[in-house]
């Protein structure tokens, strides 16, 4: 079924004249019982030549914690599968209804890694090879799913993260935080100011830096939604802690960015080259072979 899917899926792309570097198989599920809010889209590179031990990119949406969509991630299929990487894309519960203030949201993307690893055979994945990727608040929860425990076990944590434009550490004063602070701050955490010491900790990655981790941060300094400190201070932590980090500040017009960054040429090279030494994989290769297969 899911094979038919996917060939379909395949023959509609063509048939629309698009030229694709993925087979998509969309909405798939991670946990049923919190509905859309639970589901994924699985992007598969072209010409993978039906290997079982794929490296694996999980994409996290933003918007605040509190709207997004796993649509997202097609933006990063469109990047890393021509490099040879499974593309997953999540949704997760978004703050506002019942049931869905923090921690609620990095629970889920435990849960979507746990399903992952669970099932790598039929995903043809290598449950070693897991990297989270994340823009905004969805940066934010990347990083904390390489930094913070999961309870449940070493399925809902990676050791790769990539941060784009997160927000890393709540304790600080907001004009340094994020715009919009309060407003964000008070749905995400269930209640206005004032919140506690405890709480501003628990949502702030930098509480949990440590060393047997790699994070790769790309932050423009010209970011209105985001503010630049929160990629310097998630930097500072991480190298206080030992962990590998790099971080790509964009200066100038250059840093005129939030969405958008990513795609500044010295930060794409960077998101190749951290992803292809983390996972242990060669994209430039792979990249090679298709092109030379086509």
């Amino acid at each position: 079924m899911r094979r038919a899917v996917a060939l379909a899926a395949l023959a509609l792309a063509a048939a629309a004249g698009c030229d694709r570097p993925f087979v998509v198989t969309p909405e798939l599920r991670y946990d049923a019982s919190i509905g859309y809010e639970g589901a994924f889209d699985l992007y598969e590179p072209l010409g993978d030549g039906g290997r079982a031990d794929r490296p694996v990119v999980v994409a996290i949406h933003g918007g605040a914690w509190r709207g997004g969509d796993k649509a997202w991630g097609e933006a990063f299929a469109e990047e890393l599968c021509p490099r040879g990487y499974v593309v997953l894309s999540i949704n997760y519960r978004r703050a506002g209804p019942p049931g869905s203030t923090w921690p609620a949201q990095i629970e889920d993307v435990r849960k979507a890694l746990r399903h992952l690893r669970a099932n790598a055979r039929r995903y043809r994945v290598d449950p070693s090879r897991v990297a989270t990727l994340g823009m905004s608040a969805g940066g934010h929860l990347a990083t904390m799913a390489a930094l913070r425990e999961d309870p449940a076990g070493d399925a809902g944590r990676v050791r790769v993260a990539v941060n784009l434009d997160g927000e890393h550490d709540m304790t600080m004063p907001p004009a340094r935080v994020m715009d919009d602070f309060e407003d964000i701050m008070t749905q995400v955490l269930g209640h206005p100011a004032p919140w506690s010491a405890a709480e501003l900790r628990d949502i702030s990655t930098v509480t949990f830096a440590r060393p047997d981790a790699a994070v790769l941060t790309v932050h423009g300094t010209g970011d209105d939604n985001v503010y630049v400190d929160q990629g310097e201070r998630l930097t500072a932590a991480l190298r206080a802690a030992g962990a590998t980090t790099e971080f790509v500040r964009l200066d100038g017009d250059e840093g005129e960015c939030h969405e958008e960054c990513w795609r500044v040429p010295r930060a794409r090279r960077a998101l190749h080259a951290f992803l292809d030494r983390e996972l242990r994989h060669d994209g430039d290769a792979f990249a090679a072979r298709r092109a030379g297969a086509r």
